[in-house]
Parts: C-alpha cells; sequence; structure tokens
C-alpha cells in the first residue's frame, strides 16, 4: 500500500509542477497568493500528520463533514440569493 501511496504522490505532484510552470509562464499565477497557499499547505500538513496520531478517525471525518456541509450550503445560498 506504502508504494501505491508513494507512486500517487509522485505523479500528482510532477503534473502539479509541470501544470504550474505552464501557468507561471502565461502569467496568469498571482505569486504573493500562490506562496501564502504553499505556505498554508506544509504548515496544515504537517499539523494533520501530528494530530491524525492522537485524534480518533471518526473526529476527523466528522470535522470535515461539517466543514464541507458549512460550504455545501454557503455556496447553494448563495448561488440561491444572487439571482434575486
Amino acid at each position: 500500500m506504502k508504494i501505491a501511496v508513494g507512486t500517487s504522490l509522485a505523479s500528482f505532484v510532477s503534473m502539479a509542477v509541470v501544470s504550474g510552470a505552464f501557468k507561471l509562464y502565461q502569467g496568469v499565477v498571482d505569486i504573493i497568493a500562490a506562496i501564502c497557499l504553499g505556505i498554508g499547505t506544509i504548515i496544515g500538513a504537517q499539523a494533520g500528520a501530528r494530530l491524525t496520531k492522537v485524534v480518533p478517525p471518526w473526529a476527523i471525518k466528522a470535522i470535515f463533514g461539517f466543514i464541507f456541509l458549512y460550504i455545501s450550503v454557503k455556496f447553494i445560498w448563495q448561488g440561491c440569493f444572487s439571482i434575486i
């Protein structure tokens, strides 16, 4: 299983680097936003890896479920009332 996860990760990273380079060349990348997102991703990945050792899986699933539910309802709400 670890080999499959590592292979998948390597594939995604290589595709992200190539496509990111093309978008950077095209001039459609906000460099400051990209740096902020990159820093946040690195910090979040490290924190998440540590939290999975102490937080039970059901709690992580519940937290993500509530976050996705909130975002979904927010988008639906904005979509319904932006028409009016």
